[in-house]
This record gives structure tokens, C-alpha cells and sequence, in this order.
């Protein structure tokens, strides 16, 4: 709240009071015009009753009448004289005497609620409102006891009340109408006098709060122009002293923010550079350490398949040829068994000893499965350098089936069923692709990646399910080729693991993340396979994942690389 507010309310309070003051004296007085009114007319009834008293003292051979007539005559003089409407009635409230001559010798019948009673009985003054057809809003009366002088009551005294009220308030009216203007003009000049003071000290005080109010916006030209020489006048020039110590200050501060900032902007500019060069250097690095394990593993690959290639192609063109001897020799000997049927017993002893008829049938079977032995490895030495592309040209047009094909000979030891995890069956759907020119090896490198990761996640996903659930739900990977249109082609690789969670979408080809334990990844395969993908081949890497269903990688690249180097 203001000061100026709280002035003003502290000077309406002594108005307020002032006022609840001259109020109070305006009802103390309404109230002695009351008592004075009351005291009136306990008075007449005193008198009435001594001078009833004082004539039956002196006349006590009076009659009754007589008594009667002479209180008659007391009460006319008295209504006479004051202009008071009275009655008396005995304590069975029989009128005795009343300026209306005919109700005498009545019973009185306006007193309803036997306040008239009341007061005879226990000599208490009453005030009562009767209510009749002559008064229908009601005249107020006052029962006043009517006693001898032992003290005695013998009746009461009943007059009008509203006459004696109505003088009383007379005699106090000037009284009240003093008092209440004087209490009026006080609490006027109250609130006169609180409003000119309060507009004299807030005034300066507003000048104060403005000042201070444009201090804070940033305004520190501003200042008070207040002369008065009390404690506001003081304040004022203590807030002048202040604003211009605060004025140099500021100057002072903006030339060395200014300062400061030029110095934080290059410290940016060298940090953002740092920053970058940085990454780079990561980013190289990772690039370096992965490139060099894949051509290790490429050169130990190729020269792993060349070592194995030569003897068992050296092993396999020689069975061809030991084919054609045995098949001699089991002919020679079949001709000798024809024309000498019954060899000698020494010849006989040894056919027996080495099963020759056995020997004979077996040895085709073995042949057939030397010979299938030799072609099952010629096709993993082909597979292991198709994978490796050690011996083709770096950047060619090749068929990305063979890639693919060669990469899942090479996996096919963790696609087998082993201990309680089921085989991970593997659907190829694959459209009719042309060559796409690629860099092979590094394509290759690619599907290991997301073909690794499948597993992995296939079998992840197997751990956590019990074995009705893999029923129904079979351990599997799709892989689907085909073509976007005429310059693109897409391949999909979708698995049945546990799908990738919410956290990990947004950091998931970073170099160096991964969701895998300790010792099972380095988080280089996505980041490195995404590398290969927008980067070697202008192409597009996506995923499509829901958590506890599985994942699909879309890889999406270009048929001829030139077309897109040249757009």
C-alpha cells in the first residue's frame, strides 16, 4: 500500500472517529431526552399521588366520590396546563380518573400485552405502543406506578409518552444539531488535511520511485530535482550521487564487457575450429582403424582362400584321373574273375580277408563324396574371395546377390541352431537387379554389418522368449532386392529380434555407440556401414524399427555411380 494511501486512510480513521464520536453524543443525547421524558413522568405520577393523598389526609370524611372528583379535577388541570393526555386506574386497572370523562368507572382495554398490569404488580415504569382503530400506526404510552405515600401501589398512572419524548428532544435539539456539525466539520477538515499532507510527502516520494523505476530500465541520465531540505530532500541527493557514480560505473563495465566479449568471441571461433578438427580427426581415425582391419582381414581372407584353392584344386582335378584307374583296375579285376573263376586258395584267403565285393562298391560312394567334398570347398574358397574382392578391380559393376550370397556362406555357422537357441532361417526374396557398380568390398562390409547385428538381435530376442512364443513367432531374416526405377535399387534387411529402443534412434550411426555389452561390439559397424552407403556410394541408409517385433534396414543406392556424380 502507498504512503500517500495510508495517510489518507489514517486521517479517514480520525474522521471516522470523530464522527462515531459525535454519533455516540447525538444518541447519549436522544437517549437523556428519553430519561427526561421518563423522569416527567414519574414526576406527574408522584405528584398526582401526593396530592391524592395529601387531600385524604385532610378530608377523611370525605366521600369516595368526592375523592374521586377532586383526582378528576387534578387530572383536567394537569392536561390543561401541559397538554398531557393521562388516565388513572385502580390495581384491577378500573379507570379512576381521565380527561375523557365518559371511559371513568371502566375497565381499561388498550392494555393487550398487561404491561399496565405488569407495572402494578412489581411498581416498574413501562413504555408501550397501543394500536387501535383512533391510532392505527400506534401511539406510545408510559405506565407509571401510582403509590400512596407509605409507598404503597394503588394503581397506575398512564400518559401519553410520545408528547413528553417530542419536548425533551426539543430542549436537546440544539444540542445534537451542534454536535453533529461539529463532528461533520471535523472529519471534512480530517480528510482535507490528510489529503494535503499525503499529496505533499508522496509527491516527492513518486518522484523518488519514478527515478528509481528508470534507474532499473537503463536510464542512468535521470535525476531528481527535489529542494526541500528534510529527509526526503537528503534521500534525493543521495539518489542524485548514487546515479552518477552508477552512470560511470556502467561506462566503465561496457568497455570492459566489450573487451571481454571480443576476447569470447574468438575464444568461440578457436573452440569451434578445435571442435571440428576434432571430429575430423575421430572421424578420420575411425575411418583409418576400421579401413585397416578390413583390408587386413581382406588380405588374410584372400590369402587364406588362395592357400586352401591351390591343393584342393590340385586334390580335385586328380580325382577325375583316380577315377578313370579305379574304374580300370575294377575292370581288370572283374575280367580276371570271369575268365578264372576258381582262383587258387592263397588268392581266395585274400579276397575274403579285404571284402573285395564291399571294396568294389564302397569305393564309387567314396570317390562321389571326395569329389562333392572338394566342390563344397572350391565354393567357400570362391565365397570367401567374393567377399573379400581382393582379386577384382576396387570400383566395378558387380552382382550384389553374389555379395550378399557370399556374406551369409561366411555367417552360416552362427545362423545353425545351438544349445537352446533355434535355427535363424534366412528368406531371400530377390528381384531381377542388374550389375550395380559399387565398391565391392566395402559393400560387402556393409551386409556383414546388418546381417551381424540381425543375429545378434534375432538371438537376444530368442533369450527372452519361451518356446511356444518362438513358434509362433519363427526366428527369421528377410532379405529383398528390387528396383526403385531405372537409376536406383533398394535392399531391405528385416529380422525378427527385439527391435531398437526409443533412446538409442537418435545416436544409432554415430561412430563408437552401441547397445551391445561390454567386449560384443565397438559401435563402429552402422556408424562405418553408413559412412559406405551416403558417402562411397551416394546412396541413403534407413531403419525402420518397433520394439519387440524387430528391425529393417533399407539401403537404397544407385546403379551407375557415374550418373549420379554427373547430376
Amino acid at each position: 500500500m502507498k504512503i500517500s494511501h495510508k495517510l489518507i486512510l489514517g486521517f479517514l480513521g480520525i474522521a471516522s472517529l470523530t464522527g462515531g464520536i459525535g454519533a455516540i453524543a447525538v444518541h447519549q443525547q436522544s437517549q437523556t431526552a428519553k430519561y427526561l421524558a421518563r423522569q416527567e413522568a414519574e414526576e406527574v405520577a408522584m405528584l398526582l399521588g401526593y396530592f391524592t393523598n395529601h387531600e385524604l389526609e385532610e378530608g377523611k370524611s370525605q366521600s369516595q366520590s368526592e375523592v374521586l372528583s377532586r383526582l378528576q379535577n387534578h387530572v383536567l388541570a394537569l392536561h390543561k396546563q401541559r397538554q398531557r393526555d393521562l388516565e388513572i386506574v385502580d390495581r384491577n386497572k378500573i379507570i379512576l380518573a381521565d380527561i375523557v370523562t365518559e371511559d371513568i368507572g371502566t375497565k381499561l382495554e388498550h392494555d393487550q400485552n398487561n404491561e399496565v398490569g405488569k407495572t402494578i404488580q412489581d411498581g416498574i415504569t413501562r413504555t408501550y405502543i397501543e394500536t387501535s382503530p383512533e391510532y392505527p400506526q400506534g401511539i406510545s404510552l408510559i405506565a407509571v406506578p401510582f403509590k400512596t405515600n407509605q409507598g404503597e401501589t394503588i394503581g397506575a398512572v398512564i400518559l401519553e409518552y410520545t408528547p413528553l419524548y417530542q419536548a425533551a428532544m426539543a430542549a436537546a435539539q440544539k444540542s445534537i444539531v451542534a454536535t453533529s456539525i461539529i463532528s461533520l466539520v471535523c472529519g471534512v477538515l480530517a480528510l482535507i488535511a490528510g489529503f494535503l499532507i499525503s499529496k505533499n510527502i508522496s509527491n516527492p516520494i513518486k518522484q523518488l520511485q519514478q527515478a528509481v523505476l528508470n534507474l532499473t530500465e537503463g536510464k542512468l541520465d535521470t535525476r531528481v530535482t527535489i529542494h526541500s531540505q528534510d529527509e526526503i530532500g537528503e534521500l534525493a541527493t543521495s539518489f542524485n550521487n548514487m546515479a552518477n557514480d552508477l552512470q560511470k560505473s556502467r561506462y566503465e563495465l561496457l568497455d570492459a564487457n566489450e573487451q571481454l566479449q571480443n576476447e569470447i568471441t574468438e575464444r568461440q571461433q578457436a573452440e569451434g575450429e578445435l571442435q571440428e578438427t576434432l571430429q575430423n580427426l575421430q572421424k578420420t581415425q575411425a575411418q583409418l582403424i576400421q579401413s585397416e582391419k578390413i583390408s587386413s582381414l581382406g588380405q588374410l581372407v584372400a590369402g587364406i582362400a588362395h592357400e586352401i584353392n591351390n591343393p584342393v584344386n590340385f586334390i580335385h582335378g586328380n580325382l577325375t584321373y583316380i577315377k578313370e584307374y579305379v574304374e580300370s583296375l575294377i575292370d581288370f579285376v572283374q575280367l580276371y574273375q570271369k575268365h578264372y573263376p576258381n582262383p587258387v586258395i592263397e588268392i581266395q584267403a585274400e579276397a575274403e580277408n579285404i571284402e573285395l565285393e564291399f571294396l568294389q562298391e564302397d569305393l564309387w560312394k567314396i570317390l562321389d563324396s571326395m569329389n562333392m567334398g572338394t566342390s563344397r570347398i572350391r565354393e567357400i574358397v570362391r565365397s570367401l574371395r567374393n567377399f573379400s574382392r581382393m582379386d577384382e578391380a576396387e570400383y566395378k559393376a558387380v552382382d550384389i546377390h553374389e555379395g550378399i550370397d557370399s556374406t551369409l556362406l561366411i555367417l552360416h555357422h552362427r545362423l545353425q541352431a545351438k544349445g537352446n537357441l533355434p535355427e535363424i532361417e534366412v528368406i531371400r526374396e530377390y528381384g531381377n537387379l542388374p550389375l550395380i557398380e559399387c565398391y565391392a568390398g566395402q559393400l560387402n562390409q556393409v551386409f556383414m554389418n546388418i546381417l551381424v547385428n540381425a543375429i545378434d538381435a534375432v538371438e537376444e530376442a530368442n533369450t527372452k522368449r519361451s518356446n511356444q512364443q518362438i513358434k509362433d513367432n519363427p526366428s527369421r531374416i528377410t532379405i529383398r532386392t528390387s528396383l526403385i526405377n531405372s537409376h536406383w535399387v533398394k535392399i531391405a534387411i528385416a529380422d525378427t529380434g527385439t527391435g531398437i529402443p526409443e533412446t538409442a534412434r537418435h545416436n544409432l550411426f554415430n561412430p563408437f555407440f552401441t547397445t551391445k555389452p561390454v567386449n560384443k561390439g565397438t559401435g563402429m559397424g552402422l556408424s562405418i556401414s553408413y559412412q559406405i552407403i551416403t558417402e562411397k556410394h551416394c546412396g541413403k541408409l534407413e531403419y525402420v524399427s518397433t520394439l519387440g517385433e524387430g528391425t529393417e534396414f533399407i539401403i537404397q543406392i544407385p546403379i551407375r555411380q557415374t550418373v549420379i556424380a554427373a547430376v
